[in-house]
């Protein structure tokens, strides 16, 4: 079993250099420095000191154990104790790719004519979808941030190829990768034709080519893939907007076989091979191997375990109670302009819904089609739809960490009212700018201590 030790906190040190040194956790000392002088905060932390005055630089060897994946957790040990532990985590980038691109060609629709550039459309050596890029990007930068406050010197990492073929046939033959379910179809539609023999998945009626629609049963945002166990065919009657809002086109998906998720697979196989690219010198471990330890040593399996184990620690090990939680944020809102959609009464039941859920349901303008018209059910018009247009940029953000001086008390910012005069709080009280102090942004990225883990 676990040791059942009191679990210990710790304030990470750099010297006046930036060098890192060992972690303290004589809290009691490090207010004194800091009182004094002898210290001050390092850069937006507030768990990091740096000593203004030389000090000894005497360390010892740490291992950072990685858990690689969507979720990626981390560890730190080193001398039977562990210094640090955090779950990372960076969420679909798929919508706001989308948006940007929709952004841009909008742009670009506005702007005069400029002759064609012909000599800017090859990709790069080594490129990668923008999500994947994205959640490399974001893995390795989480790595080496831990490198600027603690004197790690092993790096372990739990990466393994993955083989996409054999997840979904564990027994499939040489030949077999070059003839895979869409073999001798030229697209997807012309495999899914033929598989469905064009029928629509709602209704079961057959129609021509031309009014089908391919349509992903688990969204791309939601890690659903262009594989076509993941896509059904529907007709341009059933594929419209009134079936999305109303959940109709969700349910098709309990109706279907499970399908995999391969990007977990897939980003793994991208980080086992460009992780030298990065780092000279790293070692890595299999799952199979931190799983066994973990049952070993009688732990629960989560992220922060795996990573625990990773870099080395066992049943004896002290932990640490500095366990955090991070996860990626958006520094800036690409779309200034919001919609507000009108709210009406519903005949049907009297409740009060949005425009979108009582449209025509129209999808094309230039195809008149028997829509299913939710439109005659609009009542009354309760709240009328509204446009809003963000003019100024303030400083305070969601998330941020202030001191309220008239209550003496330190809030975190929900947002900014009344042209950045008003700072509305996460308990949902408001307070004047005037009386803010500002002692933490968030910077791209929410950390959150986790208590009682």
């Amino acid at each position: 079993m676990m040791s059942e030790i009191k679990k210990v906190d710790y304030i990470y040190v750099v010297d006046s250099n930036g060098t890192p040194l060992m972690p303290t956790s004589r809290l009691g000392m490090v207010r004194r420095w800091l009182k004094t002088g002898q210290a001050k905060w390092f850069g937006n932390s507030r768990n990091t000191i740096q000593f203004v005055r030389p000090v000894t630089t005497n360390t010892q060897e740490l291992t950072l154990g990685v858990d690689a994946g969507f979720h990626l957790g981390l560890s730190v040990v080193g001398n039977q104790r562990e210094y640090y532990a955090a779950e990372s985590l960076r969420k679909s980038e798929k919508d706001r790719i989308t948006s940007r691109r929709e952004l841009r060609r909008s742009r670009r629709g506005r702007l005069r004519y400029r002759q064609a550039r012909l000599d800017n459309r090859r990709r790069k050596d080594g490129w990668l979808a923008p999500s994947i890029q994205h959640r490399l990007d974001f893995t390795i930068k989480e790595i080496k941030r831990l490198y600027t406050f603690l004197p790690i010197t092993n790096l372990v990492v739990e990466v393994t190829p993955f083989d996409n073929q054999k997840l979904l046939n564990p027994n499939i033959k040489g030949w077999q990768y070059q003839k895979g379910k869409m073999h001798g179809f030229k697209t997807i539609k012309d495999y899914l034709l033929a598989r469905d023999n064009y029928r629509d998945a709602l209704d079961g009626k057959q129609y021509p080519a031309s009014q089908l629609r391919v349509h992903h049963l688990v969204q791309r945002k939601d890690g659903g893939s262009n594989q076509p166990d993941n896509l059904v065919l529907l007709s341009d009657i059933n594929h419209n907007q009134a079936n999305h809002n109303n959940g109709i086109l969700a349910k098709l998906k309990e109706n279907r076989q499970k399908t995999i998720d391969y990007r977990g697979a897939y980003f793994m196989s991208v980080l086992a091979t460009r992780l030298s690219n990065y780092f000279e010198h790293y070692t890595t471990t299999q799952g199979y191997l931190t799983a066994n330890l973990i049952q070993k040593y009688e732990i629960e399996k989560s992220h922060l375990n795996d990573a625990f184990i990773i870099a080395g620690g066992t049943d004896v090990t002290l932990r640490t109670s500095n366990v955090y939680s991070r996860q990626k944020l958006r520094n800036n809102n690409r779309i200034l302009q919001k919609f507000y959609d009108a709210k009406y009464i519903d005949r049907r039941d009297g409740k009060q819904k949005a425009g979108k859920e009582l449209s025509s349901g129209r999808t094309r303008r230039s195809r008149e089609l028997n829509y299913d018209n939710l439109r005659q059910f609009r009542k009354e018009k309760v709240k009328k739809g509204r446009i809003s247009i963000r003019r100024n940029h303030y400083q305070l953000r969601p998330h941020d960490i202030v001191l309220n001086t008239r209550t003496n008390q330190i809030e975190t910012v929900k947002g900014v009212q009344n042209s950045g005069t008003v700072i509305k709080f996460q308990t949902g009280k408001t307070c004047s700018i005037k009386s803010i102090v500002s002692l933490y942004h968030v910077n791209g990225i929410l950390e959150k201590k986790i208590e009682n883990i």
